[in-house]
């Protein structure tokens, strides 16, 4: 590794690995997920006026991008079961002249990917919360356009920050490249970060059996209480990435939150800062993100949480008021 701190081989290499798992052509790699969400815009030429359909649960990242630059985002209410897209909504909103569909897999759910790919207009998927998810036998993403894979402090795999853009053929490639050199060298991912990257790329195989298997207990342990978690209908054809343990209240979040936080486990909100606060409409138009969004709560889910953290965070599941 060279002693570069800026954007230099190893952020390239990192980049690389990643499309190659995909059979992307490449992409490029961005300090920050705003301006990668900005570049993808970019890439697909989007316009002012033209109409983009995503969940009303996706980052607010999204809406605000896409408001800056007055393209119209279309919303299609989610899934109970977890909180992907509705497919049939979907479609019947597909129907309104969309340019494009940005799709966020939300706590690792694996969302109905085939209609989307089937509609013949550019499909960007989100797998911040989702590396490693699959849809039959593929890698979640495979078929899309663009994939968008942040890699925050928090994510599955990190760089400690930063965020990068995959593009499934070469004419987007050219397009993402072209658009990527005309920025300043401070929007790129410095080596730095890249090289813990690496590291996570090469560890993940392992991170995720390890994540699989707290998960598996933390599923355990929900169901002997009156809540459940997020799963997808079908769960036989697809595999969820395990991302935080989501936990689908049959109420409110507060009384939960300060229950398990008297016992020494730490929630947040599953869908805090998302589309369906930005926009007045949205709650109306979109009844069930609207009650997930006040009713999921996330638990720590990571490979080093050991065996102490984990009895405890199990306990707290057991017994959720």
């Amino acid at each position: 590794m060279s002693d570069l701190i800026g954007p230099a081989a190893i952020s390239n290499d990192l980049t690389a690995a990643i499309a190659n798992e995909y059979h992307f052509a490449g992409g490029s790699a961005f300090r920050e997920y705003l301006r990668a969400i900005e570049v993808a815009v970019d890439t697909l030429e989007l316009r002012e006026k033209d109409k983009v359909m995503l969940s009303p649960l996706a980052p607010a990242a999204y809406g605000k991008v896409l408001l800056s630059r007055g393209i119209i985002p279309v919303l299609a209410d989610v899934r109970e079961s977890d909180a992907c897209l509705d497919t049939e909504l979907a479609m019947e909103k597909a129907r309104e002249d969309i340019k494009a569909i940005f799709i966020h897999a939300p706590a690792g759910q694996v969302p109905d990917m085939k209609p989307f790919y089937e509609l013949g207009i550019p499909v960007i998927i989100d797998i911040g919360e989702a590396l490693g998810a699959r849809e039959s036998d593929s890698l979640l993403g495979h078929k899309a356009d663009l994939i968008i894979l942040p890699m925050e402090t928090d994510s599955i795999a990190t760089t400690g920050g930063g965020t990068l853009v995959l593009a499934h053929t070469q004419k987007h490639l050219k397009a993402l490249q072209s658009i990527t050199a005309a920025l300043t060298p401070d929007t790129r991912l410095p080596d730095l970060n890249a090289s813990l990257g690496i590291i996570q790329w090469q560890e993940l195989a392992s991170s995720l059996e390890s994540r699989n298997t707290i998960r598996s207990t933390f599923e355990q342990s929900l169901k002997k209480g009156q809540h459940r978690t997020l799963m997808n209908p079908k769960p036989e054809l697809v595999q969820s990435a395990p991302y935080s343990f989501p936990a689908v209240l049959g109420g409110g979040m507060n009384e939960v939150r300060r229950y398990a936080g008297k016992n020494g486990v730490e929630t947040l909100p599953a869908f805090s800062r998302r589309i369906i606060e930005m926009l007045p409409e949205a709650a109306e138009q979109c009844p069930r993100a609207q009650s997930l969004m006040l009713s999921t709560i996330l638990f720590p889910l990571y490979p080093t949480l050991g065996s102490k953290n984990i009895q405890l965070i199990m306990k707290v599941l057991s017994t959720l008021p």
